[in-house]
């Protein structure tokens, strides 16, 4: 059997729970409300790679470079302007109206990137009301990701009152791995949890993981 390569996800607690880290080279989707900590999820997976010596790009729709920066300073990565300066992670803000991915392509081409974030897919699927047009959108990019053999983590904001209200792009289906993010603002060991929905090629927890965002980023239990 060939031996599956991993990497460390940068979030406490949870390699040990999926068998050491995200395969290299899947698509993970991270799902979740307003405040379940998607970007920073996100955000510690790239500190992860940085803190190795990667490349590293994010994509994003919602903040600019300098507020992206404050947001990962306020968790305590105070290395990350270093990390911008000497171009190690590459920031690509754009706007979500007629997003063209072939830039990123080309970013990740041009500068060897081995992970990516794009946060979030809530953000196009906005502007693209037809949802045939945005399964082929997600089908291209997700195929074109994994030719570059990236690790990428795509965001995707979900609201979260029933089953039956949850808004699954297309995106979830064509991930290697879905995890979804849940806050309840209420306090205690459950106010946040995460539950990783699937997982290809990996035996994994999936049980309801609590979960805290503290200095250094995320811990789950």
């Amino acid at each position: 059997m060939t031996e599956i390569k991993r990497i460390a996800t940068g979030v406490h607690g949870l390699d040990e729970k999926i068998e050491g880290g995200f395969e290299v080279g899947s698509v993970i989707s991270v799902l979740g409300g307003p405040g379940s900590g998607k970007s920073l999820l996100g955000m510690s997976f790239l500190h992860e790679g940085l803190k190795n010596g990667e490349t590293c790009l994010l994509v994003s729709f919602e903040e600019n470079v300098d507020d992206l920066i404050l947001d990962m300073e306020a968790i305590g990565f105070n290395d990350i302007r270093n990390f911008v300066s000497n171009k190690k992670l590459i920031v690509s803000f754009n706007s979500p109206i007629n997003f063209e991915y072939l830039g990123v392509l080309d970013v990740i081409n041009e500068n060897k990137v081995s992970r990516v974030v794009i946060d979030s897919l809530s953000a196009i699927s906005m502007y693209m009301e037809d949802r045939g047009k945005f399964r082929k959108f997600m089908l291209d990019l997700v195929t074109e990701l994994k030719k570059f053999k990236v690790t990428a983590i795509v965001t995707d904001e979900q609201p979260q009152v029933s089953d039956n209200d949850t808004l699954y792009f297309s995106g979830e289906y064509l991930s290697d791995a879905v995890i979804e993010l849940f806050y309840t603002g209420l306090g205690g060991d459950f106010d946040r949890s995460m539950q990783i929905i699937k997982m290809r090629r990996t035996n994994n927890d999936r049980s309801m993981l609590p979960m805290r965002i503290d200095k250094g980023g995320i811990y789950v239990k």
